[in-house]
């Protein structure tokens, strides 16, 4: 049953990818974050060699410390770019770790996830990947993964914000079992044009987002105001911002009344015409582009395929930060990053832990996220020149929420409830009882996690 489930995972991960790497039918982002031709070829594979000053202070501690000796690997689906570059740091590290040797294995894509399952469970896998919480959530339950709390520098565990420290010990166990190294998120983009016509700026709150849908609508009424690209990730802000965890290793915590207030707030507008959940294609970005919506939540990686880096005749987009307004202020983050896996070998362990230590350094993540053409996740990685000088490239990236981002906890439930979600969004927005959407939503994941 736990590979059928890996299975469901991947391919909920693929979906959400789609969504996270581009629109309007252009082809998104892998699993991998292999997809970026132009990060790769911004990313220089000198990048390691240049930041290896800062980062080999922050990294050579080996020289002090008892000497570990060790060989291990990391497997990956990365090419171009991003293979040059990590192959660089590879390198960096082993030269500047006298004992520690780490080897990059790349791996087909197709299939990884479950090849990677089947080598660690048959304890001759890698030590290494980088993929999601989700993804290590597998492995809890066999005691496959390192602890990393045990192992990595304090210092690097202190580059965490607390919404990234939450997820990556939201394990059923409770330990750390992988260091996000880069993230992304949704945004929120607007018709500039529209917008300025009407007197109007980008909401920063749910309720500015309603007047400004209404203004847009009592002008032009054939113009939806807003939509969720994704309304998996719309319910997960909607409710998380209700400060309600929604489930953990215990229990489901969402069918409350706080977030049926959430769910009746969008079905109200959807059927006042304020909002909207139907797409000419996969996303809004066609929509947008042909002046029928005008504001949506989508990926901050959407920008290229919107307004007028499409066509002239589109219009100017306005970018701002997803709205807040709940209890809590939170919006989604999709995080990447590396899952240390246990072989009851304490060298090998170290040696992994330290390479980690290294990646994360500040200008060696600086450079990793170049590379991907992803924003970072740590406060210490954006106070560098070199991704000062890459966001200056990608605005959208200066509209996310790091300080208060998060996720789903780590747990098998995850992709139920995503699954469940969806459906009880597209329930709401056809006028089924909000209530009653919600019960449906207890009793799938509920009837999915006994048949585990």
């Amino acid at each position: 049953m736990k590979k059928v489930l890996g299975i469901v995972l991947a391919m909920t991960m693929a979906l959400g990818l789609v969504a996270c790497g581009g629109n309007a039918g252009n082809t998104a982002s892998t699993a991998g974050g292999e997809a970026s031709t132009a990060a790769a070829e911004a990313s220089t594979a000198a990048a390691p060699a240049e930041a290896s000053s800062a980062a080999s202070e922050e990294a050579s501690t080996a020289e002090e410390t008892p000497s570990v000796e060790a060989t291990v690997t990391i497997w990956h689906t990365y090419t171009e770019g991003q293979l040059e570059y990590l192959e660089n740091a590879v390198k960096e590290f082993n030269d500047s770790h006298p004992g520690m040797t780490v080897v990059a294995e790349s791996q087909p894509y197709d299939g990884f996830t479950d090849k990677v399952y089947q080598a660690v469970m048959a304890g001759n896998g890698p030590d290494m990947i980088i993929h999601y919480a989700s993804e290590a959530a597998l492995y809890v339950a066999d005691g496959k993964l390192v602890n990393m709390e045990e192992y990595l520098a304090p210092e690097t565990i202190a580059l965490m914000p607390e919404g990234t420290k939450a997820e990556a010990t939201s394990f059923a166990d409770g330990h750390m079992h992988i260091l996000p190294i880069v993230s992304s998120g949704p945004i929120l983009f607007y018709n500039a044009d529209l917008y300025d016509e009407l007197g109007l700026k980008a909401p920063e709150t749910w309720e500015e987002l309603q007047a400004n849908c209404e203004a847009v609508r009592a002008a032009y009424p054939d113009v939806a105001g807003f939509g969720f690209d994704s309304e998996v990730d719309g319910a997960q802000t909607l409710i998380m911002q209700t400060g309600v965890v929604p489930f953990d290793a215990e229990g489901l915590y969402f069918n409350t009344e706080d977030v049926a207030a959430q769910l009746q707030y969008y079905q109200d507008n959807i059927q006042n015409g304020n909002f909207t959940n139907v797409k000419i294609d996969n996303y809004f970005s066609n929509n947008f582009n042909q002046g029928v919506l005008a504001a949506y939540v989508g990926s901050a990686a959407g920008v290229p395929y919107l307004g007028k880096n499409q066509d002239e005749s589109f219009p100017n987009v306005g970018m701002g930060k997803v709205p807040q307004g709940g209890k809590v202020n939170w919006t989604p983050a999709w995080n990447r990053g590396i899952i240390i896996f246990n072989y009851d070998d304490e060298a090998r362990a170290q040696v992994s832990a330290a390479f980690t230590d290294y990646f994360a350094s500040a200008e060696v993540n600086a450079g990793w996220c170049v590379a991907c053409n992803y924003p970072a996740t740590f406060p210490a990685t954006m106070e560098t020149q070199t991704y000062k000088d890459f966001v200056a490239d990608n605005e959208s990236f200066t509209y996310l929420h790091p300080e208060y981002a998060g996720a789903f906890p780590a747990l098998t439930t995850q992709a139920y409830a995503r699954t469940a979600f969806g459906t009880m969004m597209s329930e709401v927005a056809g006028g089924t009882d909000v209530h009653e959407a919600l019960n449906t939503a207890v009793e799938y994941i509920e009837g999915e996690l006994a048949s585990e």
